[in-house]
């Protein structure tokens, strides 16, 4: 990347990761709270819930964030028929969902208590239709730090809303009026960032350009679709075959062990990297070495977290979460396993887009799917929600690899480098996971028994452990990373001593 992309990248990364790297111990205290309020049975009914509205939403939003970040069109014009589609479908999508509520909640396997629950949630489809544009080009103009603040205040201001009604004993009715709350915050977050607001201004309707939309578009959504079946079809199916107590393990599960990898990928890939990507897209070389470093940046991050969550899960679901989540420790644990995929997988999606291929992303959904289907149709009826986990687990190892191979062909040399990047970060992360499981019986007793000083402490030896070894093995990326970090916040210019003594080659 030039100097000034890649220090506006850099920028980007560490206002976004900063938010989600702070959000994430908010979350965690969350998460605690709401699990000892709560019984796995309101979880399993909000989980099936989000099924639906998460889905909805991808379908109304019709790709146009990704278009608005990606055309060369008049932005004007493409801004506004983006908002007047999207909105006119998540009006369209929000009153059939409060129409054929009764319906649904049986399709998704729910009681009549999920029927209020889907009626009221179907809110979220037109309050999530208001913000695309204005993220689109809050995206688009490289403008993170806004967007982060707006994704704090959203994700904060709705988990404190939700723990506050818990305590009031609203059970499942607390993460109704948190997720709404939440997401009007977002929305209003996003309107002052983005004045003024242009998009609301009628423009002329041009058939090529609305064609143009519609072509890259489809594809985004339909890929969208996929994806999101995909990472929904197996709570689902849990739900449906196996009950809501067991679809409240496994949903949890999944979501405290991939949450921040999530975040962490998705923030740095799909909202900083894919404008920059964007950007890059008539440079191969450069589009290239950009690939190549990023995915190993959230190697160096997501690595760590996945192995320290699976070996610490025996001590860490108990003493945080209490005795009746112990269940879950199992699927937790492949999971965390399943995580380790996401960095590839999650960075291949924004180049196909950035690059004008978002079939790419079709292609390997699809895969996915008919991968993931059979697998936990079979593993579940005999191990259940572990064998579930299995299946999600394999069908993602194949997607993975089978971006990479996608990937391969458009940036010839970057499947093998793109593996081999991630072996450092492997045998580093695999030190530290057996240093903590060495250390985890004399840590205890010494701790006097199961305990938050135990799991304090085998979390600070694991990161220790991984940080020494990461700076004897990737020094001149950390020593890259800590020039950017410079750079990006200025400090360059008020104390000189910081920056670097020497230019260093861009990539």
């Amino acid at each position: 990347m030039s100097d000034n992309l890649k220090v506006k990248t850099a920028r980007g990364s560490m206002f976004t990761g900063a938010v989600i790297v702070g959000l994430r111990p908010l979350s965690l205290v969350i998460d605690v709270l709401l699990l000892r309020l709560l019984d796995p049975e309101d979880f399993g009914l909000i989980a099936l819930a989000m099924i639906l509205f998460n889905t909805a939403n991808l379908f109304t939003d019709f790709g146009m964030r990704q278009a608005i970040v990606q055309t060369r069109d008049d932005l004007k014009k493409v801004a506004h028929y983006a908002f007047v589609m999207v909105m006119a479908g998540s009006i369209l999508v929000n009153g059939l969902v409060i129409a054929l509520a009764q319906p649904l909640a049986q399709l998704l396997g729910g009681t009549d208590a999920l029927v209020p629950i889907i009626t009221w949630l179907s809110l979220l489809i037109t309050i999530d239709g208001l913000w695309v544009v204005p993220d689109g080009l809050l995206r688009r103009d490289l403008r993170f730090k806004h967007l982060a603040l707006s994704q704090f205040v959203a994700e904060f201001g709705g988990g404190v809303l939700t723990v506050v009604m818990a305590f009031m004993g609203f059970g499942v009715w607390s993460f109704v009026v948190g997720q709404l709350g939440g997401k009007l915050l977002k929305s209003a977050f996003l309107y002052v960032y983005c004045r003024p607001w242009f998009w609301l201004r009628p423009q002329r309707w041009e058939r090529p350009i609305v064609e143009r939309l519609v072509r890259y578009g489809a594809p985004t959504t339909g890929a969208g679709l996929l994806k999101y079946f995909a990472s929904q079809w197996d709570t689902w199916y849990v739900g449906r075959t196996l009950g809501l107590r067991q679809v409240g393990y496994y949903s949890k599960a999944f979501d405290i062990t991939t949450r921040l990898g999530d975040m962490l990928a998705n923030a740095l890939f799909g909202q900083v990297l894919f404008p920059s990507y964007a950007r890059l897209q008539n440079e191969p070389e450069r589009l290239r070495r950009a690939y190549l470093k990023s995915t190993s940046l959230v190697f160096m991050f997501i690595v760590p977290m996945a192995l320290g969550l699976l070996v610490t899960a025996p001590i860490l679901v108990p003493v945080l979460l209490g005795a009746k989540w112990a269940p879950m420790i199992p699927a937790w644990q492949i999971f965390c396993l399943y995580g380790m995929t996401r960095p590839i997988s999650t960075n291949a999606s924004p180049l196909f887009l950035a690059v004008g291929k978002p079939r790419n992303n079709m292609t390997a959904a699809l895969l996915l799917i008919a991968v993931m289907v059979p697998g936990v149709l079979v593993l579940s009826a005999r191990y259940g929600i572990v064998g579930a986990a299995i299946g999600v687990w394999a069908a993602h190892v194949v997607a993975m690899l089978f971006n990479v191979y996608q990937v391969e062909q458009i940036l010839p040399k970057t499947a093998l480098k793109t593996l081999t990047n991630a072996l450092p970060f492997l045998f580093a992360g695999g030190v530290m996971s057996l240093a903590v499981i060495l250390l985890q019986e004399p840590i205890i007793r010494l701790s006097g028994g199961e305990n938050v000083t135990a799991v304090s402490a085998l979390i600070a030896i694991g990161a220790l452990v991984y940080l020494a070894l990461i700076l004897l093995l990737q020094r001149p990326l950390v020593v890259e990373l800590y020039e950017l970090f410079i750079k990006a916040l200025g400090l360059d210019r008020r104390w000189p001593r910081l920056a670097p003594r020497r230019p260093r080659p861009t990539e």
